[in-house]
């Protein structure tokens, strides 16, 4: 594998804990249902309220111990700054829910060798907007793309499975992208999953929606170094700011 350069306009991956107790208080200062808010909301609604505009993200909720949320995230900004932006913005108890001392952070190269060779990782949320309406769904409909597929094809007879469907919807992202190629992709993980979501009125009522939820693993081919780091500081499809769509990139297998 070619060696990766040096960073010189800075992306960051930042690591960062969430106290699970604080997050609860936040929600209900927020006046949200607790029971049906789920781990990635309650991230995005503090990651806001902490850092404003300078919100990491796209970010992924690693997991919960009953104290802790371990969020990794992308961020323009340097640890530091996003501390100064916190004790700017940020009321006396959002202050409190991150653990400050474990605040960590690494820099993103700048520049990938042409045609260099990743492994990845996305937690997607596979859908399709409909422009028009079909017998089973509503013009501007959000639906999950296997489902889309099903309906097209319209023949039970046609075998048409999950993770094809997924990693077609992927590699149209990827190619929409310009910055890299799919090698191999598998899904590793898929559910159906309720999220909390509040509309932009002025009451912000509160919904619950179902949406595919897929964690799709692989390795990829970097075809334009600028685009690609783009590609990760933009994330992958929709509902991005809230725990879908960060690119997590390692050694690829073999």
């Amino acid at each position: 594998m070619a060696e990766i350069g040096s960073a010189q306009s800075r992306l960051y991956m930042i690591q960062m804990w969430l106290d699970v107790r604080r997050l609860v208080e936040l929600g209900r200062a927020l006046h949200l249902r607790i029971e049906q808010v789920d781990d990635n909301y309650i991230t995005h609604c503090a990651l806001r309220e902490l850092f404003g505009d300078d919100a990491p993200g796209p970010f992924s909720v690693e997991n919960n111990n009953g104290r802790y949320l371990r969020v990794l995230a992308y961020s323009s900004r340097t640890t530091d700054a996003l501390r100064v932006a916190a004790q700017t913005l940020a009321s006396p108890m959002v202050y409190q829910i991150p653990d400050w001392p474990k605040l960590v952070s690494k820099p993103m190269p700048e520049t990938f060798p042409p045609s260099v060779h990743l492994g990845f990782e996305a937690r997607i949320c596979p859908v399709i907007r409909k422009s028009s309406s079909g017998k089973y769904h509503k013009a501007g409909a959000e639906v999950d793309a296997f489902l889309s597929r099903v309906w097209e094809v319209d023949d039970p007879k046609t075998p048409i499975t999950r993770e094809d469907v997924y990693r077609e919807w992927l590699d149209d992202q990827f190619a929409r992208s310009g910055a890299a190629k799919l090698h191999s992709v598998q899904l590793k993980q898929f559910s159906l999953e309720r999220m909390f979501r509040r509309d932009h009125a002025k009451q912000r009522q509160a919904t619950t929606i179902k949406r595919p939820v897929a964690i799709m693993t692989g390795s990829l081919e970097v075809t334009d170094s600028t685009r690609f780091i783009e590609f990760l500081r933009r994330g992958i499809g929709r509902h991005r700011s809230f725990g879908f769509g960060m690119l997590k990139i390692k050694r690829p297998r073999g």
